[in-house]
């Protein structure tokens, strides 16, 4: 997925006061119910800006999350001009997935476009945002699936040719009750093509034995690649 290209939103986007939650709808799951933070930070920016990064946020991360419905609260907007037409939109947010009450939080970064009052695809990192993470140990048996994951999804992106991932610094952080976000670097080996670093973030849901979301990139700016959402082992 090009970071850069341009989302048509389909969907409509009702913005609500800052701090308000905003929810998406997946055909034959109910909606979250909005719920509003005890005392929100203010966001910035006009109501077309933030409902326009709001809609595709929730459609990105719905997306990633294997379509799972995902209510999700601005905390802060940053608009910066990156051009006569477009301008670079970032903050921090909170995200809940099929109403479970534990928030997880976000950074995000994109390019919106003033002439269509469009937003391109987002990039975002989870975690760093909310104050109730905390590092845990790091479970082998979730790295192993991890690592088989990404292994063999570079091993058919590089047609067939053998993958190695050497991870040297791994950290795993509980979000809320029942997530687990492990962010994970070291390096690709690609044998005698030589090697690249790599860098592995994954949302890893305890309750359903899933994994959410996992990206990772290859080289020093690459761009996170997505794998699909899919269940444990």
């Amino acid at each position: 997925m090009d970071a850069m290209r341009r989302l048509i939103l389909l969907l409509p986007v009702l913005l609500l006061a800052p701090g308000a939650a905003l929810a998406a709808s997946i055909p034959g799951s109910p909606a979250s119910p909005p719920v509003a933070a005890a005392t929100p930070p203010p966001a910035a920016g006009n109501d077309a800006i933030n409902g326009a990064v709001a809609g595709v946020l929730i459609s990105t991360l719905t997306e990633q999350f294997g379509g799972r419905a995902v209510s999700l609260m601005l905390d802060s907007v940053n608009v910066q001009p990156a051009s006569i037409s477009d301008c670079i939109v970032s903050g921090e947010g909170r995200a809940r997935i099929d109403g479970d009450p534990d928030w997880i939080g976000f950074r995000f970064s994109t390019l919106y476009d003033t002439t269509f009052g469009s937003a391109a695809y987002p990039d975002i990192s989870l975690g760093g945002v909310t104050g109730d993470e905390r590092n845990v140990p790091n479970d082998p048996a979730l790295l192993r699936q991890l690592d088989d994951r990404v292994a063999e999804r570079l091993d058919g992106e590089f047609s067939g040719q053998p993958v190695r991932l050497q991870l040297d610094s791994i950290t795993t952080v509980e979000a809320g009750t029942r997530y687990l976000r492990i962010n994970a670097s070291g390096i690709a080996d690609f044998g005698p093509e030589g090697t690249t670093p790599t860098r592995i973030e994954a949302l890893y849901d305890r309750r359903d034995g899933a994994w959410l979301r996992v990206n990772y990139e290859l080289g020093a700016s690459g761009g996170l690649q997505s794998l699909p959402a899919l269940a444990g082992s």
